[in-house]
């Protein structure tokens, strides 16, 4: 088998709306639709984030079986654990598999699976999700081998999350982003600044300059075209740049929801928006 991927996609989840007029206006809100990669060939696999549910843990580990292959490691791209709690279910599965990520990243990971931040979300998932969680150990050094083959962790620093990265596996002229790179999917703005949003800028101008054709963002709607690198690194450059435009010209949560979903009518996952809009202008407006 030579060196190749493939990726696991899971759609929209119901959660909890803490949004008014939302439901009324949209219908249920749901988390975004999300991914884990398996790079791997005949000698040895690598899975990039392993998602958030039990059952989606579960699910994710017969998918990975079903490739027969067997991962040496698993890779966390970001300290959002709706990217790691799924991992028990993959270690159960795959025992000899080792969890890591960037050294920088770990203490935040392990604070995302702290009793406060479990029972956050614990809220967005009732009793979907795993009562052992499991934080991945620091990664020596930026590579990772992939049998005969390497994949290499660009830090990235601040995008949605501080802290992030992403894998490049130039053999394949691929990038697996995590967070970094969104896919016809609504990008997470709630909690952003104006700097942290020109660092996320500058982190996608990283991400270009790898030149690879094909990147798998972490939040891909299911019925996006395809996986075209530049595509994806254009639209999410061009989201940024229309929300800090239209957040300047907003006062009221409407004003930014309006002008947003009015230049992207058809984006998966338009409860971030709102989330995004409310947290920054104010419920009350």
């Amino acid at each position: 088998m030579s060196l190749d991927f493939d990726v696991f996609v899971v759609g929209p989840k119901p959660i909890p709306s803490a949004v008014p007029g939302f439901e009324e206006a949209v219908g249920p809100a749901t988390w975004p639709p999300s991914t884990s990669t398996l790079i791997s060939d005949d000698e040895g696999a690598l899975l990039v984030d392993c998602l958030i549910t039990l059952r989606e843990g579960r699910e994710l580990a017969e998918w990975v079986r079903s490739h027969d292959v067997e991962p040496d490691h698993v890779y966390i791209t970001h300290p959002h654990a709706d990217h790691f709690l799924g991992l028990p279910e993959i270690l159960t599965a795959f025992p000899r598999a080792r969890p890591v990520a960037l050294a920088d990243s770990v203490p935040a990971m392990r604070e995302q699976i702290s009793p406060g931040y479990l029972k956050v979300w614990g809220g967005f998932f009732p009793g979907a999700l795993t009562g052992e969680p499991v934080a991945p150990g620091p990664l020596a050094g930026t590579t990772i081998p992939v049998g005969a083959a390497t994949a290499t962790v660009i830090p990235v620093g601040t995008t949605d999350t501080g802290h992030s990265s992403v894998v490049h596996v130039p053999e394949l002229s691929l990038v697996v982003s995590g967070d970094v790179v969104y896919n016809r999917t609504h990008m997470w703005l709630a909690g952003s600044t104006p700097e942290s949003r020109a660092d996320w800028a500058r982190a996608l101008d990283t991400v270009a300059a790898l030149a690879a054709d094909t990147l798998i963002a972490g939040h891909r709607d299911p019925s996006a075209p395809d996986d075209d690198a530049r595509r994806q690194l254009d639209e999410s450059r061009r989201y940024l740049a229309d929300f800090e435009t239209a957040l300047a010209r907003s006062s009221a949560p409407a004003e930014l929801i309006d002008r947003l979903t009015a230049a992207y009518p058809d984006l998966a996952n338009p409860y971030t928006l709102w989330v995004a809009a409310h947290d920054l202008l104010g419920t009350g407006a």
